[in-house]
């Protein structure tokens, strides 16, 4: 369980915290900035709330001695404050604070902004633990000669597996674009490191594979321009904001369409590329393309950046080998890049020439055999589109922009053995508004396809027990099932595109779902089948959606939180005034905390008369003022009931009826049956307004099958039918 460590001067703002908190989070509070140096420094809490104003040390003052100490300096800080200066709120961000959190508490932004700050915390540490494995494998791999290959190849799957998780979840909080800026630049940092140890472990597979002999050139026509605005489009976010100026030279006259094996190419073209980026730090990169008559396609990338020495260029292809270790600690890489490039070009008979000045730049030459395919040039528009895209894509953050088409009409099934691998699939292609079913292994899939069952694609999980993706594909196809079939893989061994395809898999996307290559595969095989008619209706739906009744389910949810912290203050309040024990401190420190929970909670929901009554009343608890807590109380007691009997008669108005209530356990039973998530999440989602037994059983029944307990939760609903028609 995740630590937290409040610190506040003022006992009932801890008392509150803790209240909120303590169910999900082991809690430490503390009352003074000496206090909360001491216990951060020993227990080293994942979080601190951290009051901004207290006596002899402020929260400023404690922050910046965390920040001075090794120990300390990474947790996290979010500024608790009953201030709206937004000049205090400037410098508590200056000095390292991650968020702020204003008085009075709404449990609800309490929860959520701590729930942000523990969830990048958690993702950080995954990473990180992901990032010592791969070393790990690294150092066994220089090691171990002979056994390396399989290591590496296993080794790959499991950090894959861990990376499908901390990518997909970052991908899909990245979504929201409620987040303030340090959390959406904290969600950034996690998924460029992570991209960054993605390529770490493809090279070290790579280098394992080329070693083992299992690397193969595959040999097909592709399409020139495509291949260069791919490399192009991934190495200009290296750039970053150092003062670079990228030019992209190209020879109208090239084929238009050339045949080899365009993943190597582009491999190889992303690796001196990525070099001339990471080892310049302003100046210029130019990269040119040409095409030899000779039938060599020529591939040349100068920069202005480090440069090297002769001893260094004769070291150039060594494995794990690096330069600028010690004036360029930031540069990422195993070391194994160039090697591995060097040993490509001599799988297609390719040739490198490196020229190189210290201070200067350097100049990468290749020269790869490319026959053409048909008489077709690239041609003058193409090469200037080309260079157009270039300079319009500087400052673009082209992930954050994907636009996904809403594919209401479109049905997916995944199917994967790991709960969490299905959450991920599932959240990336809720986007599309796609109709989603999930089974938790092969035979509930062909169950589902036996069954009848159709889908415009399945996502099928290649490594999985008791019947792995590539047989329930197969037997799917011996049924004469002829829809799509994608794989979705953690194990990228050599041939592996070979060998889904003659399994009767129609494509494969590799772990962690690149969300790219998953949009792609979406509009090919869903959207590009449907008639323009479709496409647009489903646009002008997804528009309408966007502003339709979010709020209003927000605000309901809202008021019976607030409608459970009502209940409970009034039986306090009216302990209180049974007991008559006005003077009784703890009785009287109860009675202002209880006040002070309802002053917050009763803003939360905009009833701003009853907050400000609260807020005289806490007052008055602080004051000792007994004559005045006697004269109000009864009446704020008698208020805050009128108040939630209001939204009683209001349930009752809009109950749902008897007969509907069936209806829809009827269908909740039905899609429990066919292991349907979405379809009985959206059921449940509609019963909304019931008695409170109902809603134990619906709470019960959504239990299971977030838990994908299907047959668990199909017995609870047909146990309440049966129980409502007696």
């Amino acid at each position: 369980m995740n630590s937290i460590l409040i610190v506040d001067d003022d006992a009932s703002n801890l008392l509150e915290l803790n209240s909120i908190l303590m169910s999900d989070y082991t809690v430490y509070a503390v009352s003074d900035g000496e206090s909360a140096l001491e216990k951060a420094n020993e227990s080293l809490p994942d979080l601190i709330l951290l009051d901004v104003i207290m006596p002899n040390m402020s929260g400023f003052e404690v922050l910046t001695e965390l920040k001075k100490s090794e120990k300390t300096k990474q947790i996290p800080v979010i500024f608790i404050t009953g201030l709206s200066d937004e000049d205090d709120e400037r410098k508590g961000l200056a000095i390292g604070a991650v968020d702020y959190i204003r008085k009075p508490f709404n449990d609800t932004i309490v929860k959520l902004r701590v729930q942000q700050q523990i969830e990048i915390i958690n993702l950080r540490r995954e990473l990180e633990s992901a990032v010592d494995a791969a070393e790990a494998a690294a150092k066994t791999a220089e090691a171990a000669s002979k056994s390396k290959s399989s290591f590496l190849a296993n080794m790959s799957h499991e950090i894959r597996t861990p990376m499908n998780a901390i990518m997909g979840v970052t991908d899909i909080l990245m979504q929201n674009e409620m987040l303030s800026d340090d959390v959406s630049d904290g969600l950034e940092k996690i998924y460029a490191s992570s991209e960054m140890l993605l390529g770490i472990i493809n090279d070290i597979l790579d280098f394992s594979k080329i070693e083992a002999g299992k690397l193969d050139i595959i040999l097909a026509p592709y399409k020139v321009a495509s291949m260069i605005n791919d490399a192009v489009h991934l190495n200009m976010m290296r750039i970053g904001n150092r003062p670079i100026k990228f030019e992209l030279k190209i020879d109208e006259t090239i084929p238009a369409n050339l045949i080899g094996d365009e993943l190597r190419i582009k491999q190889i073209l992303n690796n001196i590329l990525s070099n001339a980026f990471k080892y310049t730090d302003a100046g210029k990169v130019i990269m040119s393309v040409k095409y030899e008559s000779q039938s060599r396609l020529e591939l040349t990338v100068k920069d202005t950046g480090h440069g090297m020495t002769q001893e260094q260029l004769g070291r150039l292809f060594d494995e794990y080998s690096r330069f600028s270790e010690n004036s360029k600690r930031s540069i990422e890489g195993t070391g194994l890049g160039l090697s591995i490039l060097q040993r490509l070009l001599n799988l297609m008979d390719g040739e490198i020439r490196v020229e190189s000045e210290v201070n200067k730049g350097t100049t990468v030459t290749i020269w790869i055999p490319q026959v053409s395919e048909g008489s077709e040039i690239l041609g003058k528009e193409t090469a200037e589109n080309l260079q157009h895209f270039r300079k319009s894509y500087i400052g673009h953050r082209e992930r954050a922009r994907i636009k996904r088409e809403p594919m209401p009409y479109g049905r997916v099934l995944i199917v994967d053995d790991t709960e969490t691998n299905l959450f991920v699939a599932e959240r990336l292609m809720r986007f599309y508004k796609l109709n989603i079913e999930t089974s938790i292994n092969g035979k509930e899939a062909v169950k589902k396809i036996k069954e009848g069952k159709e889908y415009d694609i399945i996502f099928m999980d290649h490594m999985m027990p008791e019947m792995d993706g590539i047989e329930a594909t197969q037997i799917c196809r011996s049924f004469g099932y002829t829809k799509p079939i994608v794989a979705l893989t953690a194990n990228a061994v050599a041939g592996q595109a070979d060998i889904f395809l003659q399994s009767g898999f129609d494509a494969f996307i590799s772990k962690p779902l690149d969300v790219q290559h998953l949009d792609t595969i979406l509009n090919s095989l869903i959207r590009d089948k449907q008639s323009p008619e479709v496409i647009e209706a489903a646009r002008k739906q997804a528009d309408v959606d966007t502003n339709n009744d979010l709020q209003p389910r927000v605000d309901t949810m809202l008021f019976e939180s607030f409608e459970r912290d009502a209940r409970k203050a009034v039986e306090l309040l009216e302990e209180f005034i049974n007991k008559s024990d006005y003077d009784n401190e703890e009785n009287l420190r109860k009675y202002t905390v209880c006040v002070h929970g309802m002053k917050s909670s009763l803003g939360a929901i905009n009833n701003v008369q009853l907050s400000e009554l609260a807020g005289k009343l806490e007052q008055a608890g602080r004051d000792r003022n007994i004559g005045f807590i006697k004269e109000t109380t009864s009446g704020f007691i008698n208020d805050l009931r009128t108040l939630f009997n209001k939204a009683e008669s209001k349930k009752a108005v809009n109950n749902t009826d008897e007969k509907d209530l069936l209806d829809k356990l009827l269908v909740l039973k039905e899609v429990c049956a066919d292991y349907n998530r979405k379809g009985a999440l959206e059921i449940i989602a509609e019963i909304n307004s019931c008695s409170e037994k109902t809603r134990v059983v619906i709470d019960n029944i959504k239990e299971c099958v977030m838990h994908s307990d299907f047959d668990d939760a199909e017995h609870l609903v047909t146990d309440y039918i049966n129980e409502l028609t007696k």
